[in-house]
């Protein structure tokens, strides 16, 4: 039995044999053969793969044929606040206040703002 988490909500899933193609997460019904669910997914690697001889997917998040699939935990991937998260962290661990985090719109009037 696999022991994984969804991409797209991350809920705990536990699954028994292979993840087909068509199998999707019983909470958010997001797709689980998927790139970003994939062990090889990583979005510093060209086409967002660690897998040299793998096909470009185009939508990450979709259910595609790869056949280099293996199942990885998703919901680690999942995009949110976990860089501002860690940056207010490591802020508290030296006694500093947390940064600020300015809209972009704000941060790029106050860079071209005339003195």
């Amino acid at each position: 039995m696999a022991r994984t988490s969804c991409h797209g909500c991350g809920a705990e899933l536990r699954l028994d044999g292979p993840v087909g193609r068509r199998r999707t997460c019983p909470h958010c019904d997001a797709d689980l053969h998927a790139c970003v669910n994939c062990r090889h997914h990583d979005e510093s690697a060209p086409h967002q793969c660690r897998e040299p001889h793998a096909e470009n997917v185009v939508e990450k998040e979709a259910s595609n044929a790869c056949e280099l699939f293996q199942l990885g935990d998703g919901a680690s991937r999942r995009r949110g606040g976990q860089g501002a998260a860690a940056r207010a962290q490591l802020a508290a661990l030296f006694g500093e206040a947390p940064p600020r985090e300015d809209a972009p719109r704000d941060a790029l009037e106050a860079l071209f703002k005339k003195r």
